[in-house]
């Protein structure tokens, strides 16, 4: 019984401590539909980048990881500077968009009418969708809200080519390192349903500048 207990027991923390990254890959084909939640590590400001001296404009929570499980490990105070470590998305629910337009020279068996799944921004700034078994990206800009699109570029009917006409329910996280050496995870960003809550960190990704 001891040992079915002890099982057991692993495999609650495996669940709550042990999520790996999703990661989904831009161009990746054949893959089934994502298991959620999808966690992708790579998102702003990307693996492997470091933004050092970004300022915190209200307090804050830090925790030891992005399930924000157990007591925070420390906190932020208005006027502190961290130096961010990588970010990481958390899609609960994906968007749900149609695709309005492909191009001539599109590489992918996409075709108008279709219907994707959205998974948030990349550290690029490109919105990273999902459609009939395969990975793609496509520009922000370029991405339209219920028929509301802000580009005039001339991709497709309106300027965009995708639309979301349903957002899902998600999380951005940022890992940042405190001037007392403090590790950890803050909520930047969150979404449900079209409601968005912003934290700090929201100016951290300036997308399309160069």
């Amino acid at each position: 019984m001891r040992t079915v207990r002890l099982i057991a027991a692993l495999l609650l923390t495996s669940l709550a401590y042990g999520q790996q990254p999703t990661n989904p890959k831009i161009g990746r084909v054949n893959t089934p539909r994502p298991q959620l939640p999808v966690v992708d590590d790579y998102a702003c400001p990307g693996k492997g980048n470091t933004v050092t001296d970004v300022k915190i404009d209200r307090d804050d929570r830090i925790y030891a990881s992005w399930q924000r499980s157990g007591k925070s490990v420390g906190t932020l105070k208005a006027g502190d500077k961290v130096t961010v470590l990588g970010g990481a998305n958390i899609i609960h629910e994906p968007d749900n968009a149609v695709i309005k337009y492909v191009g001539p020279d599109d590489s992918t068996s996409l075709k108008i009418g279709d219907t994707a799944l959205g998974y948030g921004l990349d550290a690029n700034g490109n919105v990273v969708l999902w459609s009939g078994g395969s990975w793609f990206g496509m520009w922000i800009e370029a991405v339209a809200q219920k028929g509301q699109c802000g580009f005039t570029s001339g991709f497709g009917p309106g300027g965009c080519e995708i639309d979301i006409v349903n957002e899902g329910v998600g999380e951005w996280w940022v890992k940042v390192n405190t001037k007392s050496d403090v590790t950890g995870w803050v909520l930047a960003h969150k979404w449900s349903k079209g409601t968005h809550w912003w934290g700090n960190f929201s100016d951290l990704c300036h997308y399309g500048e160069d």
